[in-house]
């Protein structure tokens, strides 16, 4: 009976050596990092924080690997350094623009710069603005740089911020409703002048804000796509006196 018990404290203090081998793995210390691009503008891609990114899957050990979402930032910009080394294939994702390629096989080996150029669902021009004392005014027009085959247009809406962060992640909630959007669900073809290829011109509701207050606003509007995600016009800095 002695002879069991002590096996027994023997393999368990085996096992509990065993379990607090240290890791020896090196901690994730590359970097891969670079920006979205309008193929219509070359500039960066017109974004909210974290409106869609860039997903990695690292094939260096496995066929089928789990992917990886890095974030891409406001600016069209994305970066992350906790990035194991290896071969990664990479792909803009769930964003507001026409599928993008796959690129295969790039090596991440300390640090990688990969850019990707994208082609918007919708640009959103001829924004106006005009504060009335304390309502906002907005409109806009929309253009699709690519028509054959876009998604039904959905709709416009605003969207408002405390801050230069602004759009459907980052948004003050009470001007995110469906009374203050224009509801859209047509064919792109069907709302756009055949010449100019712009679109009619869309007046939002207006916003009602409170006074002393700076606000930061931009225009969204989407397509009936997957992703559902909106292509933004730039933010606009509002100071109601």
């Amino acid at each position: 009976m002695k002879k069991f018990i002590y096996t027994t404290m023997g393999l368990m203090a085996l096992c509990l050596a065993s379990c607090m081998e240290t890791d020896n793995y090196d901690a994730p210390d590359s970097r891969i990092y670079g920006k979205v691009i309008d193929k219509t503008t070359g500039e960066n891609f017109i974004t909210d924080q974290g409106g869609f990114s860039i997903r990695v899957w690292e094939k260096s050990w496995s066929d089928q690997p789990q992917p990886i979402d890095l974030a891409v930032k406001q600016d069209g910009t994305y970066n992350n350094n906790k990035m194991f080394g290896g071969i990664y294939d990479m792909l803009p994702n769930n964003g507001p623009f026409w599928p993008a390629d796959t690129i295969k096989g790039c090596r991440v080996d300390g640090s990688l710069h990969q850019n990707f150029v994208v082609t918007p669902y919708l640009h959103i021009t001829d924004v106006t603005s005009r504060l009335e004392g304390t309502q906002l005014y907005l409109s806009c027009k929309l253009k699709a740089p690519v028509t054959e085959g876009l998604p039904m247009v959905k709709e416009i809406r605003p969207f408002v911020s405390l801050t230069q962060y602004c759009g459907v992640n980052n948004r003050i909630n009470e001007y995110f409703n469906d009374e203050l959007r224009v509801n859209i669900n047509k064919p792109y073809t069907s709302i756009v002048d055949p010449v100019t290829g712009k679109s009619q011109t869309y007046d939002l509701p207006p916003l009602t804000l409170k006074s002393g207050r700076t606000f930061y606003v931009r225009i969204g509007a989407n397509v009936n796509s997957p992703s559902q995600a909106y292509n933004y016009s730039p933010v606009i800095e509002v100071e109601v006196p």
